[in-house]
């Protein structure tokens, strides 16, 4: 007896859309982009980030991941002793995580 009315409400839960098996997409404009920065004899915690030509701050090695609006942006690293590196990059929404290797190179 127990079966069919264990079987009902696996029916009932499944066709009300309390569970959703399929895969997590998000419906925000955002997305995620982690910047790791690298530069020889210099500390990247000094970098200065900015996002289209908006001081962002700088980027720390604990948390260097920001939330962005999906589409085309211009992302420019400045650390003193070190030549600006500047990136263009296109965001897509959540899930995904975009990664931007920044390699400083020290001025000439």
């Amino acid at each position: 007896m127990k079966t069919p009315f264990i079987a009902v409400m696996v029916a009932l839960f499944l066709s009300c859309g309390c569970a959703d098996f399929g895969p997590a997409i998000s419906k925000t404009n955002l997305g995620n982009l982690e910047i790791n920065i690298t530069a020889e004899g210099l500390d990247p915690r000094a970098a200065r980030i900015y996002i289209d030509d908006v001081f962002i701050g700088n980027v720390s090695s604990r948390m260097p991941i920001l939330e962005l609006k999906k589409g085309k942006h211009t992302v420019k690293v400045e650390l003193g002793g070190a030549e600006t590196c500047t990136e263009s990059i296109t965001i897509l929404r959540e899930p995904n995580h975009q990664v931007l290797n920044v390699g400083m190179k020290p001025k000439a």
